[in-house]
């Protein structure tokens, strides 16, 4: 039979309940009355779905819990509601595409992840939605030197200095 528990230490405060000695079934966090996150227990570890909330009550993150490691999609949100992130996990390690977003909601980066390595295509762009860097990794191994360019397209040399504007049109038109 399940055991209600209420834990409060200054503003904080935890409810819950405990099965055999363990935490089971939905729980919450609340600051000062007001909910901080909304997740669930199965013998003692966090699993299902989990919701982490901003001090004025926006979603933080939602997340997805099995057997205590994240596992699934996850989501994570700007105190003013834009969304930010987007990942998914696999025994608590990044597995597959993460999104990493501009408060306008383009994309900033893009990685896939392969058990917790970045594996594949790695992107980064500029705020203006051009391209940044691009490199590719194979088991979190980079395959070589990013590739980076400028806000207009331009490719950067090593120095970091990007091609002359009259070049890189020329090699444009040339293919």
């Amino acid at each position: 039979m399940a055991e209600p528990i209420d834990l409060q230490q200054d503003q904080q405060r935890f409810v819950g309940q405990l099965g055999d000695g363990k935490l089971q079934g939905p729980a919450r966090i609340e600051q000062a009355g007001a909910p901080l996150a909304r997740f669930h227990y199965q013998d003692g570890q966090l699993h299902g779905p989990a919701t982490l909330l901003h001090p004025g009550g926006q979603p933080s993150a939602q997340l997805h819990y099995q057997r205590g490691q994240l596992h699934g999609a996850a989501q994570y949100w700007s105190p003013e509601g834009a969304l930010q992130r987007q990942a998914h996990y696999r025994h608590g390690l990044p597995h597959g595409e993460t999104r990493t977003l501009f408060p306008n909601g383009q994309a900033a980066e893009l990685a896939v992840y392969r058990n917790g390595l970045k594996h594949g295509l790695q992107q980064r762009y500029h705020p203006n939605g051009a391209l940044a860097e691009r490199q590719n990794f194979i088991e979190g191994k980079p395959l070589g030197p990013p590739e980076r360019f400028t806000d207009d397209g331009r490719p950067l040399n090593a120095d970091g200095k990007p091609m002359a504007r009259w070049r890189w049109w020329w090699q444009k038109m040339m293919g």
